[in-house]
């Protein structure tokens, strides 16, 4: 199953409160909807981000990442 993931990312200079770049989208796929969390997490940390918020909303996953330095 493939499922759209929202990605906010917090700039390293507006962290740890600061507001969150526009989001960006990725597509995350696992065989299960309790799998797509865990890949998501899995592949943000991947790209070197460091996962501060993952929320499943009716719209599907939303996640707020810190940039790494």
């Amino acid at each position: 199953m493939q499922h759209t993931v929202k990605v906010f990312v917090i700039p390293p200079e507006r962290a740890p409160g600061g507001p969150p770049e526009p989001a960006r989208q990725m597509v995350v796929e696992a065989k299960s909807i309790d799998g797509l969390r865990e890949a998501a997490r899995a592949q943000l940390a991947a790209e070197g981000y460091r996962v501060r918020s993952l929320s499943c909303g009716p719209k599907g996953l939303v996640v707020y990442v810190e940039a790494g330095q």
